[in-house]
């Protein structure tokens, strides 16, 4: 690949995160210039609890987990990452070190600029508005997330979490909405903090009652108005 394509693809992979959509071209050309790439395959840890942070990456493909790990080894992913996201803008910012796991999911490209290049990008009011909402849109998933864990039951986080991967995942087919992605109930349990038991009940009780249709891993939604109302906290109603 000659020198010019490589920064090609590199500019193409950052302006797949928001945060430099508004910076011109000569900028971009720059910050690509200065971006290190590093690649993962599926499983690979890429940072761990403790560790120093001091780079911003920015993902150009692939998907990564973050999540928790409680000293009885049992793993809560907090946030599934994809390509136009960013990692470490906050532990950057705040000077701290990495406080979660990040595991690559699939065969995943990442694009890192070091905290000098970070930082020389903050005077630049276009890019440091779009750090503040990425970061804001953040906490706010977090806040919802700890809210689902606080007070919602795994029958309401569970019909949230379906919902959500059927805006991102769903394709619309007969008799309903298939997410058509392949996942295992011990991974939703994982993101719903519940063990594969309990989901494993939840999913052949809405299965018997025809709410959802269950093959090979993957989930059609047969009856997205009742997952709706399932999915509505009693404490949203009052």
């Amino acid at each position: 690949m000659s020198y010019r394509t490589k920064n090609e693809v590199r500019i193409a992979g950052l302006l797949a995160a928001s945060i430099f959509g508004d910076l011109d071209h000569s900028r971009l050309v720059e910050i690509a210039q200065a971006a290190h790439e590093y690649r993962y395959e599926p499983g690979q840890l890429i940072f761990q609890p403790g560790d120093p942070c001091n780079q911003l990456s920015i993902i150009a493909s692939g998907s990564v987990n973050v999540s928790f790990n409680s000293e009885d080894g049992k793993e809560v992913i907090v946030a599934e990452l994809g390509v136009g996201d960013t990692i470490g803008e906050t532990e950057l910012l705040s000077n701290s070190r990495r406080l979660t796991n990040c595991v690559a999911t699939r065969k995943t490209h990442l694009l890192a600029l070091d905290k000098p290049t970070f930082e020389g990008l903050l005077p630049n009011a276009a890019f440091t508005r779009g750090l503040l909402e990425t970061i804001c849109r953040r906490l706010q998933q977090s806040l919802l997330f700890a809210e689902g864990l606080s007070i919602h039951s795994l029958e309401t986080r569970l019909a949230r979490l379906l919902l959500s991967m059927s805006e991102t995942h769903g394709r619309r087919v007969g008799d309903g909405v298939i997410i058509d992605r392949a996942i295992s109930q011990t991974l939703i349990g994982q993101m719903i903090n519940a063990s594969r038991p309990r989901i494993n009940i939840q999913l052949q009780s809405w299965k018997h009652d025809n709410l959802i249709r269950l093959s090979r891993n993957r989930i059609t939604i047969l009856d997205e108005g009742a997952i709706r109302s399932i999915s509505r906290s009693p404490l949203a109603e009052r």
